[in-house]
């Protein structure tokens, strides 16, 4: 056995409990890969997604694998394990043709993929994946602050991610497409969010006009990182961010931000994996469009711009 054992490993052998073919019953479970529990963003696709299957009857297996490929790979070692009917991936970074091939027969729904293969062909989405619009929501953040007067906009970043490589392009386009000019373009890593300090010092000696932000996280920790500096929002510097988590409507001041409609997305993953266990197959990508809602952060009208031309824009509460 120990034998039988060592060479199952070395050829990558799953077991399946029950293997699907051979089933006499579903497991009625699915499983969820989330990068962080304790994400506002991940709480909330959880929250959806298991509302959504309970309420057909299925339970859910939750597992957090922190953005690490491997570990997400181990994840659906375990959805293989317990012999999910489905499984849907939110924002993984592990390949989503590995992760299809590692499923075997088993259905695998994609919420906001982080792997390279979006950011390169995000009009090409296969079934089964859910996104959010976040080009168009970026466009309409940069759009908002050039009409607000601002012109020294920049954009502050994850290094490594797909979604960050889509905003930022996102970003450079517009600027360049609607004013003709270059965005100051800057980079922290993933948990830069955590250190305000460090998140407000890099904006460098000479701060921009504006800042867009990869999301909301790290917009309100460059907020508290900017009062640091002595530097007001949005006097000094006005801010974005991405997500609208529940702390963007609380913060001082408060967050203009890209609403993306999360718990929605999570229910509609879930519903794409009941359809498949019921019909077969996936359902077609679903682009979930996205809504910019403007708060204090970003800033009044400036340099002549009339107070009816910013009127026009949506405005949240």
């Amino acid at each position: 056995m120990t034998a039988v054992r060592a060479a199952a490993g070395e050829l990558g052998y799953v077991p399946n409990v029950a293997a699907r073919s051979l089933r006499v019953r579903k497991t009625r479970a699915f499983g969820l890969l989330l990068p962080d529990l304790g994400d506002p963003v991940h709480a909330q696709v959880a929250s959806g997604f298991e509302m959504e299957a309970a309420a057909a009857g299925y339970s859910v297996i939750i597992v957090a694998a922190g953005n690490v490929a491997e570990e997400e790979r181990r994840a659906m070692t375990v959805f293989i394990e317990r012999a999910t009917d489905g499984i849907c991936l939110a924002s993984c970074v592990l390949d989503p043709a590995e992760a299809t091939a590692l499923a075997g027969a088993v259905p695998v729904a994609f919420l906001q993929p982080d792997h390279p293969c979006r950011s390169a062909h995000p009009e090409q989405l296969p079934p089964g994946v859910v996104v959010a619009d976040d080009a168009a929501g970026v466009a309409q953040a940069v759009r908002h602050l050039l009409m607000t007067g601002h012109r020294d906009i920049a954009y502050l970043g994850l290094d490594g991610r797909a979604s960050d490589r889509l905003r930022r392009t996102t970003v450079r386009l517009v600027l360049r497409t609607d004013a003709d000019r270059s965005p100051r373009m800057m980079r922290l890593p993933g948990d830069a969010w955590t250190t305000p300090q460090a998140v407000g010092a890099a904006l460098g000696p000479r701060p921009p006009d504006a800042v867009v932000c990869y999301d909301d996280k790290l917009a309100l920790s460059l907020l508290d990182g900017l009062r640091m500096r002595g530097l007001a929002v949005p006097d000094d510097v006005a801010v974005t961010g991405f997500d609208d988590i529940p702390f963007a409507r609380l913060a001082n001041p408060r967050l203009t931000t890209v609403a993306t409609p999360v718990v929605k997305m999570g229910r509609m993953a879930a519903r794409a994996l009941l359809d498949a266990v019921d019909c077969g197959t996936l359902p077609p990508a679903q682009v979930m469009p996205v809504e910019l809602v403007i708060r204090e952060s970003s800033g009044a009208a400036r340099r002549g711009l009339s107070g009816s031309t910013v009127a026009t824009m949506t405005r949240g509460a």
